[in-house]
């Protein structure tokens, strides 16, 4: 996946302060803070490669990986951002 630069980006975050830079290059990520009302929720944007876009359309799925051993609430979309909702 490429990062996208999400229109009215409010915050560019980096590697966490723990990241060990010589394992995997970890890239800036602009994310659009929205109030919903589940909550805060940060916003970031995405495009699949063409050899991603040709898995999507030939059945693969996205999978979402979050490093440790809690779930945080996420959603994906493909969508617009209507205030309010996720």
């Amino acid at each position: 996946m490429l990062i996208r630069r999400i229109e009215g980006a409010t915050r560019n975050l980096g590697a966490p302060p723990n990241w060990d830079g010589d394992i995997s290059k970890c890239d800036v990520l602009p994310i659009l803070d929205v109030t919903t009302d589940q909550g805060p929720f940060m916003v970031s944007s995405w495009e699949p490669t063409p050899a991603e876009l040709a898995a999507l359309n030939a059945g693969a799925s996205l999978k979402l990986w979050i490093a440790g051993t809690a779930h945080p609430v996420v959603a994906l979309t493909v969508a617009t951002i209507e205030p309010g909702r996720p």
